[in-house]
């Protein structure tokens, strides 16, 4: 949540339910000394729907049987070459849409693009920081489980033709594709749901089918007041609810402890904690400037690393408008007004259910609304603010405030509370407002 502010919250203890790692899968055929004589042309492959947007991926290239490395500590224009026997940060490529039927590349290490340099004859290099025609490519698909790439500078295929070097240096020269030389396997890295090299398994899910909370999954959290936050939060029935099979989360006009209103927030920590995986939920949010739902994780070491140290990732925040959301991540060096942060819009409003999703692996973030990718942060671009702080266990919060400094930094709501208006006092005094939750599930890449 924005602009947070901790206090130490006590020792927690820790369940780890599952910790995820790199995928690393086998080619798609063996090495060879001669490039095979059958071949497919580029009418013959699928089109470029075929291509992982926004996911980050391996290569590996046919001719070698090694994955496809942008490593630049060899020199800083040095061609990527296929000749590693493991993916870490210098395999790993990030898929963007470049628009009119062509991809991007980026290098998971450092962000920048994948270049066919024209100057370069066509030479594979990774280091251009932003990309135009010579960092856009065709993905062509040939349906075996290996795909070519085409470059937009020269309109030829990339080869990684063992004729120039062992180790085979990545060139965009060829004109016919298909070939061991211009084929490549790959799979998507932590996670992808239906990708070559794994899938998505469920490990753990709350259906909210019973009467009360489960408390092998969830505790009540009382003794929390940040960021001129205008809740009390409770365990009571009246602000915590599972009854139809939803959980319902419940904000009232009802003046305790000082606090106009009181709420419910659940959290999962030392009971359920994750890492490296998908966490979702299925919920359906109140209307009213002000009222701030959020969905979100916190690392499980909080106790002896104090926030942001420990890290947060907004799933899902909510400051009662209908027609967006947002998520972000706050950590050492980007927390509070964090510069990783972006809004997000569903297809309906979010009154209405909507299934809210991270992934989060060793590489990056990703944020999706009803199964639609809507952002990816690179472990590259964290980075650049401070520590990456996301291979570890995070447990799940679930809450609903009321007021304070990120709706008022969006309504500019003064009176009669911070961040309320007039008009969502009168709402809530009128009629409790609810978030609900219909379940929360966790995956991970097996």
């Amino acid at each position: 949540m924005s602009s947070r502010l901790w206090k130490t919250l006590g020792m927690r203890g820790l369940l780890t339910v599952g910790m995820g790692g790199v995928l690393l899968g086998a080619g798609a055929c063996g090495g060879a000394a001669q490039e095979p004589a059958d071949q497919v042309t580029e009418t013959q492959a699928r089109p470029l729907a075929a291509a992982p947007i926004g996911q980050t991926i391996w290569l590996k290239a046919c001719s070698t049987q090694k994955y496809v490395s942008a490593d630049k500590n060899i020199s800083a224009d040095a061609p990527l070459v296929a000749d590693r026997a493991a993916a870490a940060g210098w395999e790993q490529f990030q898929v963007g849409d470049a628009g009119n039927g062509y991809i991007t590349l980026r290098v998971a290490e450092t962000g920048q693009y994948v270049s066919a340099d024209t100057n370069l004859g066509g030479k594979l290099v990774a280091n251009r920081a932003s990309a135009s025609d010579w960092e856009h490519f065709q993905w062509v698909d040939y349906g075996n489980g290996s795909i070519g790439l085409k470059a937009r500078s020269n309109g030829l295929f990339v080869t990684s033709d063992l004729n120039q070097g062992a180790a085979g240096p990545l060139v965009a020269s060829r004109a016919a594709s298909g070939g061991c030389w211009e084929s490549f396997s790959w799979a998507s890295v932590g996670g992808g749901g239906g990708n070559p090299g794994g899938n998505w398994v469920q490990i753990w899910s709350d259906e909210f089918d019973g009467t009360s909370i489960n408390t092998s999954n969830w505790a009540y959290v009382t003794n929390i007041h940040v960021n001129n936050e205008q809740q009390q939060y409770t365990t009571s029935s009246e602000n915590v609810q599972v009854s139809n099979g939803t959980l319902k989360l419940i904000a009232r006009y009802k003046p305790t402890n000082g606090y106009p209103y009181t709420s419910g927030r659940l959290e999962s920590a030392g009971k359920r904690e994750f890492a490296h995986g998908r966490i979702e939920a299925r919920i359906k949010l109140p209307v009213g400037p002000g009222l701030w739902p959020a969905f979100w994780l916190l690392g499980n070491d909080i106790a002896t690393n104090p926030w942001p140290s420990c890290g947060e990732l907004d799933i899902m925040e909510n400051v009662g408008y209908g027609d967006w959301t947002s998520g972000a991540l706050h950590g050492p060096g980007y927390s509070g007004n964090t510069p990783i942060n972006s809004r997000f819009y569903p297809n309906s409003s979010v009154s209405n259910w909507h299934v809210y999703r991270t992934e989060y692996s060793p590489t990056d973030i990703k944020w999706y609304i009803d199964d639609v990718l809507v952002k990816t942060t690179l472990k590259s671009e964290v980075t650049r603010y401070g520590n990456w702080v996301y291979d570890k266990p995070y447990y799940i919060i679930l809450n609903l405030a009321v007021g304070g400094t990120y709706p008022q930094g969006v309504n500019g709501a003064t009176y009669p509370y911070p961040g309320v208006p007039q008009s969502t006092a009168d709402l809530i005094r009128n009629t409790p407002q609810v978030m609900e939750v219909d379940w929360v599930r966790a995956y991970q890449w097996r």
